[in-house]
């Protein structure tokens, strides 16, 4: 018998427009700064979150994609690779797509990471559920994170639109 996976009104994080930022142990390391994002459709790791990780660029495959962003930007990948990912019990082993940008989060877990933990990620309430054999399991956002991340991200494109 499955579990419905349920959002309780006195659950949510009223007064936000946040993402869902999550930490989560990817290859062994505890990442901070991992955007949860069901409009993305693969999963990327940022490059130096991969040096910061002390993972060699030789266990990049070589195999450039072109990712196209919310507003046609397009940004060339430098390869892919997979990590073990393990949360609350679920160990999978995930590809993400490479780049090496500057962003203010580590990585973006998106929709193929999303459906295979059969998750529901909720931005209002700030948190993932999906099931597991011991019932069903979350991962809370980092409200803080989030924040940082946005103030981050606003700075970033503030300093785009001056030097245009």
């Amino acid at each position: 018998m499955e579990i419905p996976i349920m959002f309780e009104e006195s659950d949510a994080v009223e007064g936000h427009h946040d993402g869902l930022v999550i930490s989560l142990s990817v290859g062994n390391c505890m990442i901070k700064r991992i955007l949860v994002d069901y409009g993305s459709s693969t999963n990327i790791i940022m490059l130096d979150t991969l040096k910061h990780m002390n993972i060699d660029e030789k266990n990049i495959i070589n195999k450039s994609t072109m990712l196209v962003g919310f507003s046609g930007e397009t940004k060339k990948t430098s390869g892919e690779i997979t990590l073990a990912t393990y949360a609350k019990g679920v160990n999978l082993q995930v590809k993400f797509l490479v780049i090496d940008t500057l962003s203010s989060y580590n990585m973006i877990l998106g929709r193929p990471w999303i459906h295979e933990m059969r998750a529901i990620p909720s931005t209002y309430h700030q948190v993932i559920k999906f099931p597991t054999r011991w019932g069903i399991q979350e991962i809370k956002g980092d409200p803080k994170e989030a924040k940082e991340c946005y103030k981050v991200a606003l700075k970033a494109t503030s300093a785009e639109k001056g030097s245009a």
